[in-house]
């Protein structure tokens, strides 16, 4: 008989984390036909490459995983190259690209023209700040561990305040920038008030063939229950 109740309870369990888990893919699926208006056929298809990315392996979408932190990060990074990039949903009605396909390219591949030309400038802004920070600065580096490193997680770091512009410390005109390095990946980037208060001075967003998926920085606040206001990003003014 108890064998027989810790099965029953067993079957319960698995089904109760099988519907879980199509519940939010379900979720992820309508926000794509719906939301950003890719139709479902093609939603179905883009969430499953995305799926496939976060869960390589077949992995459950547990809250608080890993794998679930890269789903949610997915949704979020297609979402938002789909909004800004038109020429993308054109591409994917059309069938010249394919939707199980985005979530293994990188970034600068579903960017449109025009990003990617602001994406090179704000690179080069964010080296000429780095090289502006002088040697006789090195001693004002101040660890912290209120950063996050975007790239690796790693909350070990220094930070330094600089000024924008090359070599701009004599300007009292300039605006003041936090200029933050990962003690552990050596990571280096500044935090501004774009974006969600992050800009790096590169991706942090892998393409498929170099990572088994994309890593997930510390942006999703874990909910206690699913809710779908972490779906869409807040759409840009």
């Amino acid at each position: 008989m108890a064998s027989k109740a810790l099965k029953r309870s067993s079957d319960r369990n698995t089904k109760n984390a099988a519907k879980a888990n199509d519940d939010k893919r379900q979720v992820v699926i309508h926000g794509f036909d719906k939301k950003v208006g890719l139709g479902k056929r093609i939603a179905e298809e883009l969430e499953l490459g995305m799926l496939r990315a976060a869960c390589p392996a077949g992995e459950p979408l547990v809250e608080g995983s890993e794998n679930y932190k890269a789903y949610k990060f997915q949704y979020k990074r297609l979402c938002t190259h789909l909004r800004r990039n038109a020429a993308l949903s054109d591409r994917l009605r059309s069938g010249d690209l394919l939707p199980q396909s985005l979530a293994s390219m990188a970034d600068e591949a579903l960017m449109a023209d025009d990003q990617k030309t602001e994406r090179q400038q704000f690179r080069q802004e964010s080296l000429q700040e780095a090289m502006g920070i002088t040697a006789e600065d090195s001693a004002h580096w101040t660890p912290s561990d209120q950063f996050t490193c975007p790239r690796c997680e790693n909350t070990k770091c220094v930070y330094i305040q600089s000024f924008k512009g090359y070599h701009s410390h004599d300007d009292n005109n300039q605006e003041p920038v936090i200029t933050i390095r990962c003690t552990s990946c050596k990571f280096l980037w500044k935090e501004d008030e774009v974006e969600g208060g992050r800009m790096a001075a590169g991706s942090f967003v892998q393409s498929f063939e170099e990572e088994t998926r994309s890593a997930a920085p510390s942006i999703w606040a874990e909910d206690d229950k699913l809710k779908e206001s972490w779906l869409l990003p807040a759409s840009s003014s």
